[in-house]
């Protein structure tokens, strides 16, 4: 099951703006229709630091959450896993419930990705009992290369859990201590029906 639709991705305008690049591919994947205007993504960057409860005026995950939510993506909350594989697993059920892709805070929760498709060994919406074979996102960053994690993915890739595993690490921000999130893996979650 892979969401993302031909048109539907959008890099980052600026080097700030990697939440509100990936609330402008989810609300492309969701559509009806795409916009890759850099004036857009200004918007949601305007409208992520409004919502978010930041105290540096950055676009935390829970601005990212209430914005795709005011923007009528559908309900999205802010969920942190103990484990990489808890937080895959619960990504892929949620994607296959309601049909809307999730957001991942990689690279230590500095950087934001689109995981808008998966493949399973079985579907998870009638068991539990499946392997992940094969999980596609989107890269905000791309067509850039970062200094400490090297080139970005390329839209709609198809990767390996083994794979996330290089950029998907625990949150740990040097900027602050975050309740909750420190030391877990974050997930921006559809939830509710599709």
């Amino acid at each position: 099951m892979n969401l993302y639709g031909k048109g539907d991705f959008v890099s980052q305008a600026t080097k700030d703006q990697c939440v509100a690049a990936a609330m402008q591919i989810m609300l492309n994947v969701v559509g009806p229709t795409n916009d890759r205007s850099k004036a857009a993504q200004a918007k949601l960057a305007k409208l992520a630091r409004r919502l978010s409860d930041a105290r540096d005026n950055g676009t935390e995950p829970l601005g990212w959450a209430r914005g795709l939510e005011a923007q009528g993506a559908g309900a999205y909350e802010v969920v942190v896993e103990p484990t990489m594989g808890k937080a895959v697993r619960r990504a892929v059920a949620a994607i296959r419930e309601t049909g809307r892709p999730v957001g991942l805070l990689v690279w230590r929760g500095a950087h934001s990705w689109v995981l808008h498709g998966f493949e399973a060994s079985a579907d998870p919406a009638l068991t539990d009992d499946y392997d992940i074979t094969g999980l596609w996102v989107s890269d905000p960053w791309y067509p850039r290369i970062s200094s400490i994690w090297g080139p970005s993915r390329k839209p709609d890739q198809r990767i390996t859990v083994k794979q996330l595993r290089e950029d998907y690490l625990r949150w740990k921000r040097p900027t602050g201590r975050y309740p909750g999130m420190d030391g877990g893996y974050v997930l921006v979650l559809p939830v509710g029906a599709g």
